[in-house]
């Protein structure tokens, strides 16, 4: 059975620039080209803590998540996917300064019937540290998977600069490790109460 919540980048035919494969390669000048968006993404991130929270909140009293606390939070995950697949060269497309960018081909995208959630995670939640401890299992994890999936893209990077093409066996692997962290992200934001799997597939 698929998982509620997905990364999905268009890989098209491969075809990557290698000018910005470059940039990659040394990977500080790319990043200097990201920074208005870490410095938005910083500010907006303060705000997720607390729609997080204030979820949780919600769905101890009421059983649900508020729908505008959930938009919020996917929107959030949705702009971290597009800076990271820009970062990482999955795509070429510098993203917009949006919360909601639909034409992006890199999205999160997260096929919950409703917004129905688990009392008791929320009240764990309430008390934060408690639901992330339950996900220190995948942090362990994700940090090995996150080391070699950086090894790997500054590989691919290389590929790219000198063949105009990212190898899709990387693009598997890194898009998965992203997949995997966003999946896990989601289920802290109670974007979903599906305990995330240890899987970089969808």
């Amino acid at each position: 059975m698929s998982y509620p919540v997905d990364v999905s980048v268009d890989y098209d035919d491969g075809q990557r620039s290698k000018g910005l494969a470059v940039l990659g390669i040394l990977f500080p000048l790319k990043a200097l080209l990201a920074i208005p968006h870490f410095v938005i993404l910083y500010f907006v991130g303060i705000g997720v803590f607390f729609a997080t929270w204030f979820g949780y909140v919600g769905i101890a009293i009421n059983g649900s998540l508020s729908p505008g606390f959930a938009r919020f939070l996917h929107n959030y995950l949705g702009w971290s996917l597009r800076i990271t697949a820009w970062l990482a060269s999955w795509r070429d497309e510098y993203p917009a300064f949006a919360m909601e960018q639909p034409d992006y081909k890199a999205r999160v995208v997260i096929t919950e019937p409703d917004l129905v959630r688990k009392k008791g995670l929320a009240v764990a939640g309430i008390i934060f540290f408690v639901k992330a401890i339950l996900l220190v299992p995948h942090f362990v994890v994700l940090y090995f998977v996150g080391i070699a999936a950086g090894i790997a893209g500054w590989i691919a990077f290389w590929v790219v600069a000198f063949t105009g093409v990212y190898p899709d066996g990387i693009y598997r692997f890194t898009v998965g490790a992203m997949r995997w962290s966003t999946r896990t992200n989601a289920w802290l934001y109670s974007l979903t109460d599906e305990y995330p799997p240890f899987r970089l597939e969808s």
